[in-house]
């Protein structure tokens, strides 16, 4: 019998999945971008409409000691991801027939133009232990800062996409007034500074 199970840390519930998150690709690897499998919608009280990307992936291999783990996608493609530490064994995901991640790019927390930095780069990655209220409960949230360039702006609705070290395109929704402002003096192609949770969730299938 296929077995389902999604892996989780400690009390607080944060996904371990959350350590595996996108956000933390390895540059150094020209991988292809991520196709999702499936795009879905969830409710998020006093937020709206939120949108779920949904991977079918295969443990390929890992290093235990750079912790890269080699994932292939549904697609035919390979992808790495580096896990840090607080995933623990990276072996364990070896163990599974297969893998299903799920992606929840969330709020704009803060969001301003850059002088200087690399497209995709990566400068603070906080995990919210404590989750965030009202957001589904088996996620495990983050707070990413990075630095990338807009692909598209809706001023109107209060979204902004930009590519993320991955090379998957994140829309995610501003409601925060003050986020809502700053916006309205940003432009298409401009390189920003931009601070977001994420949501990261991984099924193991065995």
């Amino acid at each position: 019998m296929i077995s389902r199970r999604t892996i989780l840390v400690g009390g607080a519930g944060l996904a371990l999945a959350a350590a595996a998150s996108f956000a933390g690709f390895d540059s150094a690897w020209a991988q292809p971008r991520p196709v999702p499998n499936a795009v879905s919608t969830i409710d998020v009280p006093g937020v709206g409409p939120m949108t779920v990307l949904t991977f079918d992936a295969q443990f390929v291999s890992a290093d235990p000691a750079t912790r890269r783990v080699v994932l292939q996608g549904s697609w035919g493609k390979r992808w790495s991801v580096l896990v840090p530490p607080m995933m623990g064994d990276v072996m364990r995901l070896a163990n599974s027939r297969s893998l299903v991640i799920r992606v929840l790019p969330g709020l704009v927390t803060y969001l301003g133009k850059a002088h200087q930095g690399t497209p995709g780069q990566v400068s603070t990655e906080v995990a919210l232990n404590a989750g965030l209220p009202g957001w589904p409960q088996d996620f495990g949230f983050r707070e990413i800062t990075i630095t990338s360039i807009l692909v598209d702006i809706n001023k109107a609705g209060g979204t902004i996409s930009f590519e993320g070290i991955d090379g998957l395109v994140r829309t995610v929704r501003a409601t925060d007034p003050k986020v809502l402002a700053d916006l309205q003096h940003v432009a298409l192609g401009d390189l920003c500074e931009i601070r977001y949770y994420e949501g990261i969730a991984i099924t193991t299938v065995r």
